[in-house]
């Protein structure tokens, strides 16, 4: 193991959850993109990584939770194992995620679990570095664990921070729609790279994402990735099957969707794709485009269906765009994923209404999300799978139980699910 300068680390979160994430953290392959052409020694250190290539369902982790609380408490082996090898590297400075800001509509990580690395390690004489959506809109409840907290997004501002130590609270800076990320430091070296992002941003107010207020925070809209970087990132990838994670793939316009075709087409670049839409972000014409683009899995937001579902999200769709969506897909032989989510209603028929609904439409997967991470509440423990959050609703656990039933034993993003039955 080389000494570095840097660490970029993602710590641990499914892994105290009894599961993993092999995936690298987009955030954190921006930031070694900046560190590399600066020529700063690091290491992008994923402590979520296993070997394993099965994992548990989040039913199971919901039934298996209190680790993950003790965790947040500041328990368990995992602290010392992960910065022991963190200071295998004798790092000067450890650059730490609580949680992936360009993706936050995705459980990635935990503040405050970032928050009692970043102690342990001042505590040793290593300049932290804390980055994650929380930190940029609840910074107050973590500035003092970290030494400097950066803002927004990954930026250009991580080299003077490293360089300058620079300390405290660092205003954001958008990230540069130029640069590709890297991923030749990545510990250990054989994580899945098939995350990746077109598109920064979303302009859509749902009201259970923290992505539409750290946006509106940094009043920034929806920005393109230069297409050229895009076609440079995408053959770097060693997958075939990529994951286009941009928060809303399809609010791309149509001109936007053809030039990635042509792109794609001139480069020679075959790869298949998998992005995230909302329901009233396809047309015919879009959907085309997405065969085209060679997309073979779309991932709709429909969360919910009756009225009062809708209204509590701030979802502003209609059943008929759902069905309409659906049906295009279906017709050109694209699979599709329909998120689910429960919270902010209490009234089991609300649920059982959308079971039933989603049932006859016929998915190929269901993922499904409690509504977590009321920053104006206690979330420590908030996950999309967290008991104690649904316990803060007031709703019953079978309610959730019959929407994971809908689940098929694969899930297309993340791969086999382990067997279990409580």
């Amino acid at each position: 193991m080389d000494e570095v300068d840097v660490v970029l680390l993602n710590p641990p979160f499914f892994r105290f959850c009894g599961s993993h994430n092999n995936r690298l953290p987009p955030s954190l392959s921006y930031l070694s993109a900046y560190l590399e052409a600066a020529g700063i020694s690091h290491a992008l250190y994923n402590a979520d990584y296993t070997e394993s290539k099965r994992f548990w369902s989040m039913k199971w982790m919901f039934d298996n939770f209190d680790p993950f609380i003790d965790a947040v408490d500041g328990k368990g082996s995992l602290y010392g194992e992960v910065v022991e090898i963190v200071q295998s590297f004798r790092p000067k400075a450890v650059v730490i995620m609580g949680g992936e800001p360009l993706i936050a509509t995705k459980d990635w990580g935990n503040p405050f679990i970032a928050a009692h690395y970043a102690r342990m390690l001042r505590r040793m004489n290593v300049f932290t570095v804390g980055l994650s959506h929380f930190f940029t809109l609840d910074r107050s409840k973590f500035e003092d664990a970290f030494d400097c907290i950066m803002g927004g997004e990954p930026n250009a501002q991580i080299v003077d921070i490293i360089r300058k130590r620079v300390p405290g609270y660092v205003s954001p800076q958008p990230l540069d729609l130029n640069v590709v990320p890297n991923l030749k430091r990545q510990f250990p070296t054989d994580q899945d790279t098939d995350f990746v992002m077109t598109s920064f941003g979303c302009r859509f107010p749902c009201s259970f994402c923290l992505v539409q207020q750290l946006y509106r925070e940094l009043d920034q809209r929806v920005r393109f990735v230069e297409t050229d970087t895009v076609m440079r990132d995408l053959q770097q990838r060693s997958e075939s099957e990529i994951y286009l994670t941009d928060l809303t793939f399809t609010f791309a316009p149509p001109k936007r969707l053809r030039e990635l075709a042509d792109a794609l087409g001139a480069r020679g670049i075959q790869k298949s794709f998998t992005v995230e839409a909302r329901v009233d972000c396809l047309t015919e014409r879009t959907a085309d485009l997405l065969t085209e683009l060679n997309v073979r899995c779309v991932k709709l937001g429909v969360e919910g269906i009756t009225k009062d579902l809708l209204r509590a999200f701030n979802k502003r769709t209609k059943l008929a765009q759902i069905e309409r969506a659906v049906g295009l897909l279906k017709e050109r032989g694209i699979a599709v994923v329909t998120y689910l989510l429960i919270g902010g209603v209490t009234s089991e028929e609300d649920y059982e209404l959308t079971r039933s609904y989603i049932e006859k439409l016929a998915p190929d997967f269901v993922p499904v999300a409690i509504w977590s991470y009321d920053l104006t509440t206690d979330y420590r423990y908030d996950t999309q799978f967290s008991p104690t959050r649904l316990n803060a609703w007031g709703i019953d656990r079978s309610v959730y139980f019959k929407y994971m039933d809908l689940q098929s034993e694969m899930n297309p993003t993340v791969g086999k699910m382990l067997d279990y039955v409580s």
